[in-house]
């Protein structure tokens, strides 16, 4: 939820007419994460393999989507889910490990929308 900014506020200062407003800044997201059912909710497993797709193709790494461990969701600000999954992806020479990645989107919307915004080893 964006917090609206008051109109400008005029200051008579010295002869000068200052104006003044505040910026608009998003509110912080109080919203709890909420375990996701990896087994059953397949837009969990399509926003893993998002994520080992565009991590793969951002650092121009041989690497495919295996499994999706955990994970969890959380409202965002502004509309939107944030996703927090461990997911199993392989190299090409077929060793395998454990990422953490968070990305954002709109379930539903246009693949451009989406945000990976971590993509981190944590267990080999």
């Amino acid at each position: 939820m964006m917090r609206r900014s008051p109109s400008p506020v005029l200051l008579p200062l010295l002869g000068v007419t200052l104006i003044v407003a505040a910026a608009t800044l998003p509110a912080a997201s109080h919203a709890a994460w909420v375990e996701a059912d990896v087994n059953k909710d397949g837009v969990v497993k399509q926003v893993a393999q998002f994520a080992v797709l565009v991590y793969g193709l951002a650092h121009r790494k041989e690497i495919t989507y295996v499994d999706v461990v955990s994970g969890e969701t959380q409202a965002a600000v502004g509309g939107g889910t944030n996703y927090k999954l461990i997911v199993v992806a392989a190299k090409a020479d077929g060793d395998t490990a454990q990422y953490e990645c968070l990305v954002w989107g709109v379930p539903g919307s246009r693949s451009d929308t989406w945000k990976l915004h971590r993509f981190k080893k944590i267990r080999s």
